[in-house]
């Protein structure tokens, strides 16, 4: 079995599924019309388990009918009998008579689905057959195929194609109303069974008339739901057909529209019958423009004497108004009419564009570069279709639910004023007018859509099919057009990608010669006058701003940008500044002040709170500070000005240290004196002026104290350290070659003697059944330092 052959199998097999459901539910009214008077009577009789076998479903629809006409036309004479008699009519006999009514509503609507259900079959039928015999013999129209044939062929397949999703929302819609419709007949089948039951109980001769009245109703109204259930199937059924049919029906169509376009040939001959089609509708809207612009001037003149009767008026007459409304309606439509007509040349116009570029662009007569700039256009041209069509059907609605509101005025006005209702007459033919006229430019704007879009598909397939060097070249034309692209202008002159990329080109390039040239003239030239480090780095940064500066005004004049164009952008930075950069600003202009004043300078030596270190770089927001850690530490600028700076090397290397040392009591104080200052004059880095002292400071707790004041040159605070660290070294070897001893800190302890001390000797560090230890007895020295503490 060939593919092709297996879907409709499977539809015909559940189509036949649905049917067998569709007559056992007709054959579960049946058995409810066929029982619903034998309730009524024998209650007791037992519905017949066993069925027959189903009847076709078109056949049991009509035999259904056919019963339910006479069971309607006995409700109906009763009804009419009970009327005529001047008997209360039953409300049960009433309302039998309207779920018969329905009942037979929707017989007769089950019907032409069945119909319809029978014509979808044979258009799958025959679409399946067309499509086979294409796949095996091509397509049935003679060679060469035409041009036409393939538009006609497209034209056709986009048609259908929009109709997919209409298609699959219908047969969504076609679910849903099923879903509610079994949903309704199970709570009718319950209701049902309630009064069977309810009717089966109750023995009274009271209840038993009622109760099988209740009985019968819900036996109809389960009867109705049944009937409606399979309506609702074969409707669902019928959409799930409908849209097979236009999967296949689409399948023929693509692979026809294939086949035909790899013979098919856009002949000179086409394209003159194309353009004489054009021809032949321009020159009928231009006579059509004519006659607008004409009539335009009557209306316009009956609208002003019209106008200047009802403004003469006093009583303002209805039939007046109205003819006035008529007339402004017709003078204001007329004038819309000839906009209209001018949108519809300007798109036959477009059109007749696009089908010569059409023609050179599908047998190869155009350059790679000239397609482009028509795919350019074409886009153009479509994005303002697009936004006609969303214009004018906006408006084609506004019309028609105008003219919806007109026909209720015409109504209301048809006994009140006669006169009224003749220009309201009126004014409706004139929207009906215009509503045409709205409807052919909506047509014509959906076909100038469809034009252009085939020919940007069709360049789109060209420039596709392109060589390297053809992309390389499109690719070269794509960065010309980017690198001249116009960003925005300023004073008439234009900004473009080109101006913008060169700017910042030239300003990189100047920032980095600046930087250059500032480093080479600090290190070859500024040293030259004698001048320190700090002094240098200043000089140097001073420099580098200015020569920043005019680089900026450089480039901005080579890209040709006036200066004028950041007068916005400085009121926004003034702003920004008052608002939000006051701490930047404030760092800013603090950089700027140490720059020029100096308190510190780069290779200083500085001390802010804590922070102690060398002053690396003084930038234009913040300092680089470099820790005797070797740590980097950024300081705001303000921090110098705002803060006590210590400056350790501002006028003045040159920085006195001092070192104090303590002695035993009773140690010779004369000779501490000259072994201090031996100490200090061995130094080789301590400075001979101002010359050191050495000074007995003070009696202190536990020493006699000795100070050393000297002086240093440092410019690290590791390079004092180092020298105290040695004055500290040699002092303490000239005393132990003297015999001074170094004082230490003193104790006393007192002893509580209101209770004995416990004394214990130790052999061999245990203690012994005498309680001694065994502990070696202590050295002199021991004992010596024992005594001294």
């Amino acid at each position: 079995m060939k593919p092709g052959n297996r879907s409709p199998m499977v539809v015909k097999r559940t189509a036949n599924t649905n049917t067998r459901n569709s007559t056992l539910v007709f054959c579960l009214v049946l058995g409810l019309s066929s029982t619903s008077s034998a309730y009524a009577q024998q209650p007791e009789v037992a519905v017949p388990t066993v069925e027959p076998s189903p009847p076709p479903i078109r056949e049991s629809v009509l035999q259904a009918r056919e019963k339910l006409v006479g069971e309607l036309a006995a409700a109906k004479t009763a009804l009419e009998g009970a009327t005529t008699e001047g008997r209360s009519v039953p409300e049960a006999l009433s309302k039998k008579v309207d779920l018969l009514s329905r009942l037979d509503l929707l017989y007769g609507q089950i019907l032409p689905a069945l119909d319809h259900e029978a014509e979808l079959q044979a258009t799958k039928t025959r679409t399946t057959a067309d499509l086979t015999n294409l796949r095996e013999n091509g397509p049935t129209e003679p060679r060469p195929f035409s041009f036409r044939l393939l538009e006609s062929l497209r034209d056709q397949l986009e048609t259908e194609s929009s109709r997919e999703q209409s298609r699959a929302d219908a047969t969504e819609a076609a679910e849903a109303a099923l879903a509610g419709t079994r949903a309704a007949f199970e709570q009718k089948e319950r209701a049902r069974r309630q009064a069977k039951e309810a009717f089966e109980k109750k023995k009274e001769d009271a209840k038993t008339a009622e109760l099988a009245t209740a009985l019968q109703l819900a036996q109809l109204e389960s009867r109705v739901a049944a009937v409606e259930v399979q309506l609702r199937e074969i409707e669902f059924a019928n959409q799930k057909l409908e849209v097979q049919v236009l999967n296949l029906h689409l399948t023929f169509l693509r692979e026809k529209t294939e086949r035909i376009a790899q013979d098919a040939h856009f002949s000179q001959e086409d394209l003159d019958e194309y353009l004489a089609q054009l021809d032949q509708a321009e020159f009928r809207l231009n006579r059509s423009l004519e006659w607008a612009q004409a009539d335009f001037l009557v209306r316009d003149a009956e609208w002003i004497e019209v106008r200047r009767r009802l403004e003469a008026s006093t009583n303002k007459d209805q039939a007046l108004v109205a003819e006035f409304e008529a007339r402004e309606l017709a003078r204001r439509l007329r004038q819309r009419e000839v906009a209209l007509i001018g949108e519809q040349l300007q798109a036959l116009a477009d059109n007749r564009k696009a089908w010569s570029r059409r023609f050179q662009v599908i047998n190869e007569n155009a350059d790679d570069s000239t397609v482009r700039l028509w795919a350019t256009e074409c886009e153009r041209v479509l994005a303002q279709v697009d936004r006609d069509l969303r214009i004018d059907s906006s408006r084609l609605v506004e019309l028609r639910q105008e003219s919806a509101t007109l026909d209720s005025r015409i109504a209301a006005a048809t006994e009140t004023s006669p006169d009224a209702k003749r220009w309201l007459d009126r004014r409706k033919q004139h929207l009906e007018s215009m509503i045409r006229t709205y409807e052919k430019t909506v047509d014509q704007l959906e076909s100038a859509r469809r034009l252009h879009k085939k020919l940007l598909d069709e360049i789109s397939q060209q420039v596709a099919t392109v060589t390297w060097a053809e992309k390389l070249d499109a690719f070269w034309s794509t960065v010309r057009s980017v690198w001249n692209y116009e960003l925005t202008s300023l004073e008439d002159n234009p900004i473009t990608v080109r101006k913008i990329a060169l700017g910042i080109v030239l300003l990189l390039a100047g920032l980095f010669v600046s930087r250059r040239m500032v480093t080479w003239f600090g290190r070859r030239f500024l040293p030259r006058f004698g001048l320190d480090e700090g002094a240098i780095a200043a000089i140097q940064s001073l420099l580098f701003y200015i020569l920043v500066l005019t680089v900026v005004m450089i480039s901005l004049r080579i890209v040709n940008v006036p200066l004028t164009a950041f007068t916005i952008l400085g009121g926004a930075l003034a702003i920004g500044i008052g608002f939000g950069s006051q701490n930047i600003v404030n760092n800013f202009i603090s950089g700027l002040i140490l720059l020029a004043e100096r308190p510190v300078r780069v290779g200083d030596l500085a001390q802010i709170d804590d922070l102690v270190g060398v002053i690396e770089h003084i930038g234009p927001r913040s300092t680089r500070v470099r820790s005797p850690e070797n740590v980097d530490i950024i300081v705001p600028n303000s921090s110098f000005l705002e803060k006590n700076v210590i400056n350790w090397t501002l006028t003045d290397d040159r920085h006195r240290a001092h070192i104090s040392v303590g002695v035993n009591y009773g140690s010779p104080t004369r000779e501490v004196v000259k072994l201090i200052r031996k100490s200090l004059d061995e130094h080789g880095k301590i400075l001979p002026k101002p010359e050191p002292i050495v000074l007995f400071a003070d009696f202190g707790d536990n020493a006699l104290v000795f100070e050393a004041h000297f002086w240093v040159r440092m410019r690290r605070i590791m390079e004092r350290r180092i020298i105290e660290s040695d004055i500290r070294s040699r002092i303490d070897s000239l005393f132990r070659e003297a015999g001074i001893v170094v004082a230490f800190p003193q104790r006393d302890v007192h002893l509580d003697a209101r209770n004995p001390i416990p004394v214990q000797v130790l052999h061999g560090g245990k203690i012994g059944d005498s309680g001694k230890t065994n502990e070696p007895p202590p050295s002199e020295e021991e004992h010596a330092e024992g005594k001294q503490g």
